[in-house]
């Protein structure tokens, strides 16, 4: 996956992330706190963005391909032309439903951003409620259901004006998400059927906790017991809960997190294959392979000879 535009590439050893999964890099500065992204995901990567969270209001729209999306306790799967709209402090992650790239765009609003010093009514009624997840809107817009909203159209022009920087720029964009706003208020109620909320900040920070403990054990034997404690659960209903939250088993979340990092030292070092499988939890190396292959479709051998000649082809260059 290649991010532009200042975005953490995927991230696999916390190099972007806290221990308790909280995304490290600033978006804006204490002047203009808010930021746009530009995130490429080529056809063989199978994970989108990694699990992580941040104090800012999340804008997202699809450009080309699809993903599925985790946050808090729902899962939405969201294609070209439509809008997600992802709360402040909730734990969110994607995954790819299908082969292809993938194209999206994030627009990241932090609350001193739209907040005034004044607490008039805006800031009370929409501003705060809204950053204090008091006020909510539907998760996802869809491509259908936007077409009498627009916030694609004024996201993308967001975007525009945010690279471009003409004079003024930064009144433009703060009107522009204003606006958004607005738009929110007048038409959400009357597309809300089926679309879903974000819900599930309690569940949220359990999950937040168990990723935080895989994160610092990955490599360490772990059992299913050891991980439902950490979320004080027991073991059936733990179970549940992570399906739920990740729509994985514990082992598949688990091993996802070993993957990641295998990815990581396939990508960054000269480590031989057994060395990884060792480094990265795995019983054995022919689990590690069998598990591998499974994911990715290749070996990690044949991940690190093959496909990663090939990843010129979206940096740029040709295979």
């Amino acid at each position: 996956m290649k991010k532009h535009q200042g975005y953490e590439s995927q991230d696999s050893n916390g190099k972007f992330v806290t221990k308790d999964l909280k995304e490290k890099i600033q978006h804006g500065d204490k002047q203009f706190r808010m930021s746009v992204y530009k995130t490429y995901v080529p056809s063989f990567s199978n994970l989108v963005l990694y699990s992580h969270w941040n104090e800012e209001l999340e804008f997202l729209i699809i450009e080309e391909g699809s993903a599925q999306f985790y946050i808090g306790q729902e899962k939405i799967k969201i294609s070209s032309g439509d809008v997600l709209i992802i709360p402040p402090n909730m734990l969110h992650s994607a995954s790819r439903v299908d082969q292809g790239e993938i194209v999206f765009y994030a627009v990241l609003v932090h609350y001193n951003f739209l907040s005034s010093f004044e607490n008039d009514i805006i800031q009370s009624k929409y501003v705060s409620s809204l950053f204090l997840q008091q006020r909510q809107y539907p998760s996802v817009i869809p491509k259908d259901k936007d077409s009498q909203m627009g916030l694609f159209s004024v996201l993308k022009e967001i975007i525009h004006v945010y690279w471009n920087k003409p004079a003024g720029y930064e009144l433009k964009i703060k009107a522009m998400l204003f606006d958004i706003l607005f738009r929110l208020e007048v038409c959400a109620k009357d597309i809300d059927t089926g679309m879903g909320r974000a819900r599930g900040s309690h569940h949220s920070l359990l999950a937040i906790k168990l990723l935080a403990f895989i994160q610092e054990n990955y490599s360490k034997r772990i059992s299913l017991n050891d991980m439902a404690n950490q979320v004080n659960m027991n073991p059936s209903y733990f179970c549940r809960f992570v399906k739920k939250q990740f729509d994985l088993t514990p082992l598949e979340l688990l091993n996802q997190h070993r993957l990641l990092e295998a990815v990581n030292l396939l990508e960054t070092s000269d480590k031989k294959v057994v060395e990884i499988s060792n480094l990265t939890g795995f019983s054995n190396v022919n689990r590690f392979t069998e598990t591998f292959k499974k994911a990715y479709g290749y070996t990690p051998t044949h991940y690190r000879n093959n496909i990663l000649d090939c990843s010129c082809k979206y940096l740029g260059g040709t295979c």
